[in-house]
């Protein structure tokens, strides 16, 4: 299971946020896309899943050209997961969780057998079947991203496109979500693209890095090849000093540089 982008072209209102976005994202691989604020990591996913429309270019899904798909089609084929989703507080997780079923179902058609094992099979992996009669409300944070992800293993798409999967949550829970992905990715073989803050848990749990800046790909490869001191001067404006940790790279000292901060106060002093 396989996506691959062409000369991508992203935007609202006709200002352009993602210009000429070239990619392939690996099956069965974990891969981050990294950047500043602004830069377009959103935006990128949100073409590639169709929830936004592209200016120009195109995305293959395994092969298939998705502006030919029918939604529901894409739906059994890729899961996306956007950033702080919501639902009724009433809800319940497996009634949630249910409606990773829809495309497979027909009209105002009911849950059949099959539907109602696969929801169980995907509470099961994600350690919350036992919640599976409570209701979203009374769910802690990591909890309830565990079910928005049980909802979109429920869909067997083989890829989950996820935008910042540890928002508002403590350190203890954000590994609890990447390890639970990770465990995902190797025991099911499923293929994961998500959009993180973090460049360090990044580096830590992808197989793959995508820095973008500007709206552009700014360098792919492996987290080696991609989280380097230069990287983090060109993307971030900072200056930071990496080291390898348990073999992936890891930033242990940063500070913005000074020729940036310098600059910035400079234009705001000829501005006033």
């Amino acid at each position: 299971m396989s996506i691959k982008t062409t000369n991508l072209k992203v935007g609202y209102d006709k200002h352009v946020i993602v210009d000429d976005f070239n990619q392939e994202f690996l099956n069965g691989k974990i891969t981050s896309i990294i950047g500043a604020n602004g830069c377009g990591k959103s935006t990128v996913l949100k073409a590639i899943g169709r929830i936004i429309p592209s200016m120009s270019g195109y995305v293959e899904l395994n092969g298939m050209l998705t502006s030919e798909l029918k939604t529901k089609d894409i739906a059994k084929l890729l899961a996306i997961l956007p950033q702080s989703p919501t639902a009724p507080g009433t809800i319940s997780v497996f009634d949630l969780v249910s409606y990773g079923r829809f495309p497979y179902q027909k009209g105002f058609g009911r849950l059949k057998d099959n539907d109602k094992a696969i929801i169980e099979w995907a509470l099961k992996a994600t350690n919350m079947y036992d919640f599976k009669d409570r209701e979203i409300a009374n769910l802690s944070g990591g909890q309830r991203q565990r079910v928005w992800i049980s909802m979109c293993l429920a869909q067997q798409s083989g890829i989950i496109m996820l935008d910042e999967p540890t928002t508002y949550l403590d350190l203890c829970h954000q590994l609890e979500i990447l390890e639970l992905l990770k465990k995902l990715n190797e025991t099911q073989g499923v293929t994961i693209i998500m959009v993180l803050h973090d460049l360090n848990l990044a580096s830590k749990y992808s197989d793959y890095l995508v820095a973008m800046k500007n709206g552009s790909i700014y360098n792919y490869g492996t987290p080696e090849n991609v989280y380097t001191r230069k990287m983090l001067n060109d993307v971030f404006e900072i200056d930071g000093e990496i080291s390898l940790i348990n073999g992936k790279p890891q930033c242990v000292s940063y500070e913005l540089l000074n020729n940036n901060i310098e600059s910035k106060w400079d234009n705001h002093e000829e501005n006033n």
